[in-house]
């Protein structure tokens, strides 16, 4: 298994897992009926970006919880399919909502409000809106089924750069290397209010540490040989995941991972949106400009 296939792993879980692991007969009808999919192209009615040759396949990944999405990150994948550019997206930025079925646009909203009010397909239309860019693919990931996934793999090794003590949460970890279980890997990927200012942009800095911790365990174990691990795998996130019809299939998760294959060593970047302080409550960010039009301008 190509070692920075298994890179994109830890950034598109749920599809590579799926579409590289050894499943056959009734395995393989198992986990196609797991999934679980929704219709862009009917549920997002208003005129979309064009869908234009030579441009990025751009994939957004939402992190799904309570009713609620605190994750959000598009994944850019180039024309020659050998970059990609991870772009994260802070829950807190205050962004036009476009309609999003029965519910009228907003003016302005917090970016994670569009999952709330109109599921995966809201979310989708707010960043196309936001950005400019056509997402042609969306994976939304339930943390449940991403505890259970860590803890499957035996725990995921994260050097700390400060001490975490979270009350709230129940993680404490010091500084310095930790080995995480699904429950503290959770709490750490979600931790924002005891390390730093408590912003959301301090807990991107942990999500994007997490999936290169979790990305090194990936490539160094070659957990993948074992074809009983990969399905028990591939079980649970596929019944926690929810794709577009696009790619909602195992073979057509099979394609994608197949595109990923062609990426060269070191070819992943992570970013976060630019943003600045949103003047009417100093709570909330905004796109800072014209860096953030920039950012999504290239490729």
């Amino acid at each position: 298994m190509n070692v920075h296939l298994k890179r994109w792993l830890a950034v598109s879980g749920a599809a590579v897992v799926i579409a590289t692991g050894v499943v056959a007969g009734g395995s393989y009808w198992r986990l196609e009926s797991n999934l679980k999919t929704v219709d862009l192209s009917r549920e997002i009615t208003h005129p979309r970006p064009p869908s234009t040759p030579g441009r990025p396949l751009n994939i957004l990944l939402i992190g799904k919880d309570d009713g609620r999405s605190d994750t959000a990150m598009v994944v850019r994948l180039n024309a020659k399919g050998d970059q990609a550019r991870v772009v994260s997206i802070p829950r807190d930025t205050m962004v036009p909502r476009p309609r999003c079925g029965a519910n009228p646009p907003a003016a302005i909203a917090m970016f994670n409000s569009a999952f709330s009010t109109g599921g995966a397909a809201c979310t989708v239309a707010t960043v196309e809106q936001m950005s400019g860019i056509r997402i042609d693919h969306f994976v939304q990931i339930d943390f449940n089924g991403f505890r259970d996934v860590i803890d499957r793999l035996g725990g995921i090794d994260v050097t700390m750069p400060e001490a975490i003590h979270n009350e709230k949460s129940g993680l404490h970890v010091p500084a310095g290397p930790s080995k995480l279980d699904g429950t503290q890997a959770l709490a750490f990927v979600r931790t924002r209010y005891s390390i730093g200012d408590g912003s959301d942009l301090n807990r991107i800095k942990n999500q994007q540490l997490f999936m290169r911790a979790l990305s090194e365990k990936l490539a160094n174990e070659n957990w993948l040989a074992s074809p009983a691990k990969t399905l028990e795998l591939a079980d649970v996130l596929t019944k926690s995941i929810v794709t577009d019809t696009g790619i909602g299939s195992i073979p057509e998760l099979a394609d994608l991972a197949g595109r990923l294959t062609a990426l060269k060593p070191d070819a992943i970047t992570y970013v976060t949106l630019p943003t600045e302080s949103y003047l009417p409550d100093p709570n909330r960010v905004q796109p800072k400009q014209p860096e953030a039009d920039a950012l999504w301008q290239t490729a």
